[in-house]
């Protein structure tokens, strides 16, 4: 599997954006809205940065209360998250969504807790077809 993004919590966007673009020179490529998050995405070669602002309400708040800003998820691009999923359960790892759901950049997506001490979840990305 190759690494398709790193979910990084932030409070906000706007000074999170220029340090990874201007300081890092990673480029900017676009915000989009949900429910509760917005997130903004930033090229680093063949992988992605999403930056993470989450509404107060948002489970991503939480994360930032408990642990501070910083690596919220790794994501892998896979072929077919329905088989990741179910593959991750198998070796033992929590599934949080029970089925493939949309993401971002009109992706499926499926998180998995691998209920490790680091708290880091895997997230796997299937691209649109």
């Amino acid at each position: 599997m190759e690494i398709h993004h790193l979910g990084w919590a932030v409070h906000s966007l706007s000074p999170h954006r220029q340090h990874f673009e201007d300081q890092l020179g990673l480029p900017y490529e676009g915000e989009e809205d949900f429910p509760g998050l917005r997130v903004a995405f930033f090229r680093a070669g063949p992988s992605l940065i999403e930056l993470l602002e989450p509404a107060p309400t948002d489970e991503v708040a939480g994360f930032l209360r408990e642990r501070g800003e910083g690596i919220h998820h790794i994501a892998y691009k896979v072929d077919d998250v329905a088989a990741a999923l179910e593959a991750a359960q198998q070796r033992g790892m929590r599934a949080i969504d029970a089925h493939p759901r949309p993401g971002a950049r009109g992706t499926s997506i499926a998180f998995v807790d691998p209920e490790r001490a680091d708290g880091i979840l895997v997230e796997y990305v299937q691209e649109p077809s």
